[in-house]
């Protein structure tokens, strides 16, 4: 049998990581070997997207807030954001102490797993897109040392936070757009109580698109889609700037 015979999957949680929420990796090894293997070390290439978060730090912190009143922890960083690594910063597991000391044995037709939690902190103006990165896994069969490549392959989109704050952004852009069209510069001298009203609605519909854009299902195909803050920003200027009409090609009602 082949000594490179390990399979390896990589898994998260759920079908997509959203930016700006941890997330979590799980990679499980597999020994398709005829004897024991030792796992001596993960190693993964993360890119500089991402943030590993360092799990010993993270319960320690989260010890610390424990018996804190609330109104304190409100104002605190969650504990997560106190134990993200620099971005792009390489996640490693193994024994720093002694390198040859195996953190997991895995019997013949046996697997075992290990999960590290990550993030995507920049996310207000990110876009959908694909993650891809290398690991590797080094293990010991029958004395020999070998070294067992994967691929990382990870689906990202944003937050819907971010998609409806540029709805709301262009919402208000195109009532302005729409108002000075009609009005002109007298507009600029004398914003009146109907231009808050109709800023207020062209907000809510926005919203109410993207949010139907974005949680679109089979059965209910949109027009279009919403992908990010500049998708979002797009919708809500021509709902602000067109008013209904647009909203209800949209959303039909």
């Amino acid at each position: 049998m082949s000594v490179s015979a390990v399979k390896i999957k990589v898994t998260i949680a759920q079908p997509f990581v959203i930016a700006g929420t941890p997330f979590t990796i799980t990679t499980i090894i597999e020994n398709a070997h005829e004897e024991t293997i030792d796992i001596l070390e993960f190693w993964y290439h993360i890119p500089y997207q991402m943030q590993w978060i360092h799990d010993e730090k993270y319960y320690a912190e989260f010890g610390k807030m424990e018996g804190i009143p609330w109104y304190k922890k409100i104002i605190q960083s969650s504990p997560w954001k106190k134990t993200m690594q620099p971005p792009g910063q390489s996640m490693f597991y193994g024994n720093t102490q002694s390198p040859d000391q195996a953190v997991f044995s895995v019997l013949s037709g046996e697997s075992t797993s290990y999960s590290f939690n990550a993030i995507v902190t920049k996310w207000l103006f990110i876009s959908g897109s694909e993650l891809v990165f290398p690991g590797r896994v080094k293990y010991r069969y029958k004395g020999m040392i070998h070294y067992a490549p994967f691929e990382v392959n990870l689906i990202l989109r944003p937050p819907l936070l971010a998609n409806s704050l540029g709805a709301l952004s262009g919402s208000i852009l195109g009532n302005i757009a729409r108002s000075l069209k009609d009005q002109g510069a007298i507009f600029l001298q004398n914003i009146t109580i109907q231009f808050v009203a109709t800023s207020v609605l062209a907000s809510i519909l926005a919203i109410i698109a993207v949010v139907y854009s974005s949680r679109r299902s089979s059965e209910a195909q949109p027009i279009l889609t919403v992908e990010d803050f500049f998708g979002g920003l797009i919708v809500g200027f021509m709902i602000g700037y067109l008013g209904n009409s647009f909203f209800q090609k949209v959303v039909p009602l």
